[in-house]
Order: structure tokens, then sequence, then C-alpha cells
């Protein structure tokens, strides 16, 4: 069985056209073989037939619009369903072919919801509280360390100001 997108080349609708350019991108960076069934071309009416008897239509559509996906002939889903399994890293699943990567599991710290974002990370909760209590207790060296140098800055940047000051004068 093999991977068949129905679109249409004369379709005239910028959605269609994009979602059909984004079906044919995917899957060819994924490496997924697939066969292009063009119903709008000469010759192509059994294929659209077919598609409409077994696609999906849309609530408030007349007939079933491409892109439809199948898998031989077993119907899979329309542009809505493959961009749901693809976000949901289930686009083998729904095609109904074997997976070629193995499913990426997200990665479990043990953290409840209120504790996301407070702890460093590859630290453990003791080693930060007892950072930030080494932080408290030498900030006055810290301090007078940083305030030496920035008196510095001015006293040095002033006659360089104070030149042009003067010969504007």
């Amino acid at each position: 069985m093999a991977i068949k997108i129905y679109i249409s080349n004369n379709s005239g609708n910028k959605e269609i056209e994009n979602h059909q350019h984004r079906i044919i991108m995917i899957l060819k960076s994924l490496s997924i073989e697939f066969e292009v069934a063009d119903i709008s071309a000469p010759g192509m009416e059994n294929e659209r037939d077919f598609m409409r008897q077994n696609g999906k239509k849309k609530e408030g559509q007349r007939n079933v619009l491409p892109p439809q996906i199948f898998n031989g002939e077993k119907y899979c889903g329309d542009y809505d369903d493959f961009d749901v399994a693809n976000e949901d890293d289930e686009l083998e699943e729904f095609l109904g072919i074997p997976r070629k990567t193995p499913k990426a599991d997200p990665v479990k710290t043990g953290a409840t919801e209120n504790e996301v974002g407070k702890l460093e990370p590859g630290k453990p909760e003791e080693a930060a509280e007892g950072a930030a209590a080494a932080e408290t207790a030498a900030p006055t060296e810290a301090a007078s360390e940083e305030a030496a140098p920035a008196e510095a800055a001015p006293a040095e940047a002033a006659p360089a100001e104070a030149a042009p000051v003067e010969a504007a004068a």
C-alpha cells in the first residue's frame, strides 16, 4: 500500500494550495514515500470520484475538497487531521505506516507545576538555598569592590568631557 495525496493543481483557493504544499513538504522532509493524484487533471475523473466518495466533507461544504490523504484504499484524513498528527508526533500512526524513528518521550523532572522555573537545572534544592545564603552574607565586600572602580571611571572621564566644554566657552 502507498500513501496517496489527492490534490488539485487548479484550485484557485490559496488555503487549499497552502495545505497541499505543506503536506507534500512535510512528507518529503521525513522521506515518506507518497503518490500525488491531481483530481483536476484531464482523465482523473475516477480518482476525483473515489476521493469524494471516501473522503471527509467539512461542514458547510458541498463536496469533499482536497487535500485528502489515503493509504491505499484506507482513508487517513484531511489536512486538519494530518496537521494534528504531525504536531503530536503521531504522523506515522496516522498514515498507517511503521515508525522510522522512535517516538520522543518528554523528559520527566519530577517537579510539580508550582516548582517549574524556581529551581536551577542540575542543582538540588539544598544547594540552591545554600548559594542564596552565601550571596546574602557577603554583600558588603562585593559592594565595596564594585564601588571603587565605579568611582575611578568618572574621574578619568571628567577631564576629557571638560576640555570640549571649555573650548566652546
